[in-house]
C-alpha cells in the first residue's frame, strides 16, 4: 500500500472514531437530558404527592376523621376513640392552664407551642404528663360506666338532652384539633354517667349518726379546733439580733392570760409604730388572732395545744426557716364546731362564657323562667345545672354544694345561703365576681364537725370501691393512637 493510501486510511479511521465519539457524546447528552427530565418529573410528582398527602392528612385531622376512626382506650363494653381521647387530653391541659393562669410559664410550659416538644421533668414531655392525667381520668370514667351499667344505672332522657345542650355550646376549639360537638357530647355522656353513679354510691356510703360518733371518738382532735394569739420576733432583717429576738419572745411569753398578752403585744406594736391611734392599734392586735386552727399530727404547735395545754398558756416555737421566734397564747380549749352547714344548688352564668355581663344575665333570666315554668323541683333544677352551669366543679352534681361552712364561699353567695330567713326551695338570682348565679336552697346540712367526719368516711369507702371496680373493669390504651393526638 502506498504512503498516500495509508494516510487516507488513517484519516478515514480517525474520522470514523471521531464520528463514533460524537455520536456517543450525543447519546450521553440525550440520556442525561432524559434522566434530568425524569428526575425533575419524579421530584415534582413527589412534591405533589407530599402536598396532596399533607392536604389530605390535615383535612382528616381537622375533620377529626383520622382520630375518630381509631380506638384509643377500651374497657369490657366501652370504646373511646381518638377524637374523644383528644377531648380528655385537652380537658386535663385546660384545667392546668386555667388553674395556674399566667404562672404556667414559671412551670416551664409554653402554651403557644406543642406540648410534645417541651420537657416537663427528667426527660418526660408535657404531652406525656397531661396524657398520663387523661389516662387516669378515662380509667375512672370507664370503670364507673361499666359498674353503672352492671347495676342498672343510666342517664335519663332529660339528663341526656342536658348533656347535648352543654356539648352544643361548648367551644370546640378548646378541646383539640378535629374535635367537634359530637365528640364532646360522646365524651361528656360518659363523664355524666360516671359522676351520676359516683354520687349515688357516695350517698350510699354516707355514715349513720352512730358511725359518725364512733369515728369522732377514735380521734377527737382531728375534728376539733383551737384559737391562738400569736406574735413573732424576727432577726432576719437586722432590726433585732437573734439574742434580742429571743429575749423579747421570752418577755411576751411571760404574759398571764389574754388581756395581759394583748396589753404586752400593744406595747410592742406601739414601740415600732407610735403613730397608731387606739382603734388602729386594736385592729393590729386582732390581726394576730388565729381562729379555727386544726390539729396536725407531728406539728409542734398542734401537739402542744391539743396535748393538754390550758387556756392562757404560752409557748415559744423557733422557726429557723424564717429566722424568727413565734410566741403563741392559747385562747380556747380544743372544741368541735357545732354550727350548722347549708346545702345549696346553683347555676352559674359568667361573662367569660357568654361574652358579656349583659348576655350572662339574659341567659340567667331565661333559664330561671324555664325552671319556673316547670314543676320547680330540685331534680329539674339539677338537670338545668347540668345543661347550663359554667361552674366546672359542680354542674355534673346538678350544681350542688353540700355541707357548706359559713364563711367558706364568696361573700354574696355565703350571705344568701346563711340568711336567717332562708327556706328550702327558695330560688333567686344573685351576683358575685364570678357572674350571675341562680340559687336554689336545698336545706340545712350537718353540723360542721359531723360533716367533716362524714366526708372522711365517705371518701375512704368510695376510694376502696373505686379500687375494686378499676381492678374489675380493666381499661387498655393504645399508645399508637395516643401519640397521634396533636398535643
Amino acid at each position: 500500500m502506498s504512503k498516500a493510501a495509508r494516510v487516507r486510511e488513517a484519516n478515514a479511521e480517525k474520522n470514523r472514531l471521531k464520528r463514533e465519539r460524537e455520536e456517543f457524546e450525543a447519546k450521553k447528552r440525550k440520556v442525561r437530558k432524559i434522566t434530568a427530565i425524569i428526575t425533575v418529573s419524579l421530584i415534582l410528582v413527589l412534591v405533589l404527592l407530599t402536598f396532596i398527602g399533607t392536604m389530605v392528612y390535615n383535612a382528616r385531622m381537622n375533620s377529626g376523621e383520622y382520630l375518630r376512626s381509631e380506638i384509643a382506650a377500651s374497657s369490657r363494653n366501652i370504646d373511646v376513640n381518638g377524637a374523644m381521647m383528644n377531648y380528655y387530653f385537652n380537658d386535663v391541659y385546660n384545667t392546668f392552664v386555667d388553674y395556674y393562669g399566667s404562672y404556667v410559664s414559671y412551670y416551664g410550659l409554653d402554651t403557644t407551642q406543642s406540648t410534645k416538644g417541651q420537657e416537663f421533668s427528667d426527660g418526660e414531655s408535657w404531652f406525656a404528663y397531661f396524657m398520663s392525667g387523661a389516662e387516669s381520668n378515662v380509667t375512672g370514667i370507664l370503670a364507673l360506666n361499666e359498674a353503672a351499667a352492671a347495676n342498672g344505672v343510666s342517664l335519663s332522657e332529660d339528663e341526656t338532652e342536658a348533656v347535648r345542650i352543654r356539648a352544643d355550646y361548648t367551644d370546640e376549639a378548646l378541646y383539640g384539633r378535629g374535635v367537634n360537638s359530637d365528640d364532646i357530647y360522646d365524651a361528656k355522656l360518659l363523664e355524666a354517667l360516671a359522676y351520676k353513679y359516683q354520687f349515688m354510691k357516695q350517698d350510699e356510703f354516707a355514715p349513720s349518726a352512730s358511725e359518725i360518733k364512733t369515728r369522732y371518738n377514735e380521734n377527737p382532735a382531728r375534728y376539733q379546733s383551737v384559737d391562738f394569739l400569736a406574735y413573732d420576733f424576727s432577726w432576719s432583717d437586722g432590726t433585732l439580733t437573734q439574742e434580742e429576738a429571743e429575749a423579747a419572745a421570752n418577755e411576751l411569753a411571760d404574759a398571764k392570760g389574754v388581756d395581759e398578752f394583748k396589753a404586752a403585744l400593744g406595747e410592742l406594736i406601739l414601740a415600732e409604730s407610735p403613730e397608731l391611734t387606739e382603734d388602729e392599734l386594736s385592729e393590729e392586735i386582732e390581726l394576730y388572732l388565729l381562729t379555727d386552727s386544726v390539729y396536725s399530727e407531728g406539728n409542734e404547735l398542734s401537739e402542744w395545744a391539743f396535748g393538754g395545754a390550758e387556756v392562757g398558756d404560752t409557748i415559744i416555737i423557733t422557726d429557723d426557716s424564717y429566722s424568727r421566734y413565734i410566741v403563741y397564747l392559747l385562747v380556747s380549749e380544743p372544741t368541735r364546731d357545732e354550727n350548722s352547714t347549708a346545702n345549696v344548688r346553683h347555676i352559674l352564668f359568667s361573662d367569660s362564657v357568654w361574652g358579656s355581663e349583659e348576655e350572662a344575665l339574659v341567659q340567667a333570666k331565661k333559664v330561671l323562667a324555664e325552671f319556673q315554668s316547670g314543676d320547680m323541683s330540685e331534680e329539674s333544677f339539677a338537670t338545668l345545672a347540668l345543661a347550663y352551669s359554667d361552674d366546672e366543679g359542680s354542674y355534673y352534681h346538678g350544681g350542688l354544694y353540700d355541707n357548706i361552712v359559713e364563711g367558706q364561699m364568696i361573700t354574696e353567695f355565703n350571705d344568701w345561703c346563711f340568711d336567717p330567713s332562708r327556706q328550702p326551695g327558695d330560688v333567686e338570682i344573685i351576683t358575685t365576681t364570678f357572674g350571675y348565679h341562680i340559687m336554689y336552697y336545698s336545706g340545712e346540712g350537718l353540723p360542721v364537725w359531723q360533716a367533716s367526719v362524714s366526708d372522711d368516711i365517705i371518701s375512704e369507702r368510695f376510694e376502696e370501691y373505686g379500687n375494686e371496680i378499676t381492678e374489675e373493669y380493666t381499661v387498655l390504651f393504645d399508645d399508637r393512637v395516643l401519640n397521634m393526638i396533636p398535643g
